[in-house]
């Protein structure tokens, strides 16, 4: 995955948040496909989440969001003054 400019393997990310202080635990989820009408299909796959204290595994701290949101820097234009 791609951060701040650079790609790092799953494995080295995985670790700067063990390091960080997460544990990383297996979370099983989907995605949903639209079918003919109204109807959806669900596409299930494995993988990480990061979580710390009385988290919860979630959509939302799949390894690759939390990382994200823990290592990238904003890069914001400074004021010419």
């Amino acid at each position: 995955m791609k951060i701040n400019g650079f790609e790092y393997t799953e494995i080295e990310v995985l670790e700067a948040l063990r390091q960080k202080g997460y544990l990383i635990l297996p979370y099983r989820t989907y995605t949903e496909t639209p079918i003919h009408g109204s109807g959806f299909t669900k596409d299930w796959y494995d993988t990480k989440c990061a979580v710390k204290a009385d988290q919860l595994p979630s959509d939302e701290n799949i390894w690759h969001n939390v990382a994200i949101k823990e290592f990238q820097k904003e890069f914001i234009k400074p004021k010419l003054v």
